[in-house]
């Protein structure tokens, strides 16, 4: 009966392994920080979007705190202001005569970093 031997041997292969799992780690690692990387940008994005949302509302408020004053007191003109600390969602409203019998309400709302204005002309 004859055996076939081969006469090939195989090469070392010293730190191969090692090679592919530090491939492995820095694939990983990198994705990771790619993904919390994206998800503050999300969170900074959505935190901008809200903010400039609610300033929009505010300033609408504004002008529509504006309407009820004069609706009070037709001969009212000056600052009017609501909210807490001025920059912390809050609005200052500017009621000033304007052309032939109008009034003019420029109402500023302020929410976070976001600052937003709605200016309505109103006629008697």
């Amino acid at each position: 009966m004859l055996m076939a031997t081969s006469t090939h041997r195989r090469p070392p292969r010293r730190g191969a392994a090692l090679l592919v799992v530090m491939f492995v780690v820095f694939m990983v690692s990198s994705l990771t920080l790619n993904v919390l990387v994206t998800e503050t940008q999300q969170a900074a994005v959505a935190r901008n979007v809200r903010d400039y949302e609610r300033a929009l509302y505010l300033a609408n408020a504004g002008v529509h705190q504006g309407c009820a004053e004069l609706i009070a007191d037709p001969n009212f003109r000056g600052l009017l202001t609501d909210g807490g600390y001025p920059g912390d969602d809050s609005f200052t409203i500017s009621i000033a005569d304007g052309a032939a019998g109008q009034v003019d309400v420029l109402a500023v709302g302020i929410a976070g970093e976001a600052t937003r204005t709605v200016q309505a002309t109103i006629e008697f």
